[in-house]
């Protein structure tokens, strides 16, 4: 007869993920998994496999929580613009809150060159937010907001390109203004 789990998977996804966000893939060793989700080593492999898929795991609960909290920040505005905006907004707001940079630029930066089945995933979810972003821009075209010379998809494309580069000067320079002026820059050139 199959044992119940004494714990739940979800809670501890989320421990896992939090410290994969915080040290990266390589600095995380499995103790440091073990001791942070407050798991055997033996119940951890049975319900998450290898610590390769555990940080899989790990990256899609983090995308699904935060491509969630960002349409939850667009939903009801009734200008596509400030939508897009408010994306932004949250995006910075989150990772100044929580100290620490985009958990999937981070790994694109450590693991995407070295590990082809984490780069695809990170590809899709990278699709994925630049496929929000796209929408929102199309729906501001059609309102009159944004021009219609822009090609929406390059310019979702250039936004999430641009978290990269936003993340970057906040993990150099934790500076909140400065960030906020280089989103704003960014938001502009959508006109």
């Amino acid at each position: 007869m199959a044992r119940n789990k004494e714990f739940d998977p979800t809670e501890k996804l989320e421990k896992a993920r939090d410290l994969f966000w915080e040290k990266g893939y390589h600095a995380t060793s499995m103790q440091d998994l073990v001791s942070q989700m407050k798991v055997n080593r033996g119940s951890m492999y049975d319900t998450y496999g290898d610590k390769h898929q555990l940080f899989i795991e790990s990256l899609q609960n983090y995308a699904k929580e935060t491509y969630s909290e960002y349409k939850q920040a667009a939903t009801g505005e009734k200008s596509p613009f400030k939508a897009i905006e408010l994306i932004v907004k949250k995006a910075i707001q989150r990772s100044f809150e929580e100290e620490k940079v985009c958990m999937i630029v981070k790994s694109s930066f450590e693991m995407a060159p070295l590990d082809n089945d984490v780069k695809e995933i990170l590809k899709q979810l990278s699709n994925a937010l630049i496929s929000i972003f796209e929408e929102l821009i199309e729906k501001a075209q059609q309102s009159g907001e944004i021009s219609t010379d822009k090609n929406a998809r390059q310019s979702a494309q250039f936004i999430v390109g641009s978290f990269a580069g936003l993340w970057q000067m906040q993990a150099l320079y934790n500076d909140r203004i400065m960030v906020e002026q280089m989103a704003k820059n960014t938001l502009d050139s959508l006109k």
